[in-house]
């Protein structure tokens, strides 16, 4: 098509606009309104696909199950569609299981994981027949008494934590300072000591109620690269084989290796920079020392903010699904085999949530205030209708989004602003960043890879209603979320009656 410039496999410009596959972002807004999140269902699919297709490549001993965390977007309609494709569902608390069997998933391919699980929920999961990860000591008791009063066989798997040592870096999980990647994972409170493991999986070989099939582990997304999920390969399997012979040449029939691969251009915790503080730090001492030169101070500082200052999203791609699926595969089956572990027949079980939704959803918000400040420093700000509380999980891991104006795909960045939400909090979404120069209110802004784990966390502060969530396909599009109302923001709130009372008089009498 004339004047169609491709982003990515589902965004694309076209005449000074961006499109989300055969949608005009511009004209979503006109229709639903400002702000909203967007999602290709198409795009889901292909993620699927080519996760499924990569993994299958590497791992032809036995099947592959992609098993995507239904915490990365456990909305209803796209749990119907990964469900549809054939995926299995990583699950955490019993709102996500339900939702799963809502969907359709195969039971035994909804994996029940977290800490700590309640009572209720155990014995929901095995009724239904999921898998049971089991990541607590006091789980295998309340299993056996589920299973024998469901008068069934609980099939469990157990959570490992190994020690990734091979892998040192520093971790993307910890921004308050470097703390290297093995130390961070054994830190995080998902998986059991060796010891436990074994321990557990003793008790369980005793059990006539509960056949223990295989192993999980997880330990996210501490760096994109494909040598930390070699390493993590490495640790994990050397766990396994450790764990099987201390069970008497025990043999999984399934292993789950959890997920963290990044998505394309991978916002994860790319407003942290460590070397930031210090810069900062000569900065400041600059601007105590200019003070005692009043008549220069400002003049100085804004031209270092001007000139120092700028935020460019990360530039550089992460791996794709297939240099993923190669090097865990390929690392896995070696390191297992040398292990004495049977590969054959073995069903590898991966969990993409992070990097199956991330570039799937965007986020459209519209400009409403511009602010520009010339004295006593230039200072820059453009206001828009959404809130850093909608982002609430990329906040917490520290994300800054790459971003497009929707309305002006072909204007020169020559500006530069802080983007803020409309919280009462300062709401830096996007700190000195490139802008048009003719940027105004009403000009609207695409936040892309948002499709995990934003738009479930999002909050109610300020009372702020929060927006719906669009489902784009072929020529279809439809609301899969909707809006909330008012209304709706305040409706779990209950006014006792005594405070009811108008009449002061009235009031202090009931106290």
């Amino acid at each position: 098509m004339v004047g169609k410039d491709k982003i990515d496999d589902c965004l694309s410009t076209r005449g000074g606009r961006l499109f989300i596959e055969s949608f005009d972002t511009v004209e979503i807004v006109k229709q639903f309104g400002s702000p909203v999140f967007v999602v290709s269902e198409d795009q889901l699919r292909r993620n699927i696909r080519r996760f499924q297709k990569s993994f299958e490549a590497g791992w032809t001993d036995g099947p592959v199950k992609v098993m995507p965390a239904a915490k990365a977007s456990w909305n209803a309609a796209l749990q119907h569609i990964i469900a549809g494709e054939g995926c299995g569902c990583d699950v955490y608390s019993a709102g996500e299981l339900a939702v799963a069997l809502a969907a359709g998933f195969d039971p035994q391919y909804i994996s029940v994981n977290g800490v700590p699980k309640d009572r209720d929920h155990i014995f929901h999961s095995i009724k239904e027949g999921a898998r049971v990860t089991i990541d607590g000591m006091e789980e295998f008791d309340v299993i056996e008494q589920a299973a024998g009063q469901l008068n069934t066989i609980a099939k469990v798997r157990l959570r490992m934590k190994p020690a990734i040592s091979g892998f040192t870096k520093y971790s993307d999980f910890v921004p308050t300072g470097p703390l290297s990647t093995d130390l961070a994972a054994l830190a995080y409170k998902g998986g059991l000591s060796r010891e436990a493991v074994i321990y557990i999986a003793k008790q369980i070989q005793k059990s006539k109620r509960v056949e223990l099939v295989g192993f999980h582990q997880h330990h996210g997304r501490h760096d994109p690269s494909v040598r930390y999920w070699e390493e993590q390969m490495k640790s994990y399997a050397g766990e396994i084989g450790v764990v099987c012979e201390a069970l008497g040449g025990f043999q999984p029939k399934e292993i789950d290796i959890g997920g963290g691969f990044a998505c394309p251009r991978d916002p994860f915790a790319s407003e942290v920079k460590y070397s930031e503080p210090y810069e900062y730090l000569v900065l400041y001492g600059l601007s105590r020392l200019l003070s005692f030169f009043p008549a220069l101070r400002y003049k100085v500082l804004s031209r270092i903010i001007d000139k120092a200052i700028l935020f460019i999203p990360n530039q550089k791609m992460a791996p794709s699904i297939e240099e993923y699926g190669s090097a865990c595969t390929k690392t896995l089956k070696r390191e297992l085999t040398q292990r004495g572990i049977n590969t054959k027949g073995l069903m590898l079980q991966v969990e993409p949530g992070r990097s199956l939704h991330g570039n799937t959803g965007i986020h459209l918000t519209t400009v409403k205030s511009i602010k520009k400040m010339k004295e006593p420093i230039t200072w820059n700000i453009a206001a828009v209708d959404t809130t850093e509380f909608w982002f609430t999980g990329g906040r917490y891991e520290h994300h800054v989004y790459d971003y497009i104006f929707a309305n002006k795909t072909n204007a020169p960045l020559n500006d530069k602003m802080d983007v803020v939400g409309r919280s009462c909090y300062g709401d830096r979404l996007f700190p000195a960043i490139r802008v048009p120069g003719d940027l105004a209110p009403g000009d609207i802004m695409a936040i892309l890879d948002v499709g995990a784990y934003q738009e479930v966390s999002m909050s109610n502060f300020n009372a702020m209603p929060r927006p719906a969530t669009l489902l784009v396909g072929g020529d279809k599009i439809s609301v899969i979320r909707s809006a909330e109302t008012q209304e709706d923001v305040f409706r779990r709130d209950v006014i006792p009656h005594h405070l009811k009372l108008t009449d002061r008089a009235s009031i202090k009498q009931a106290v």
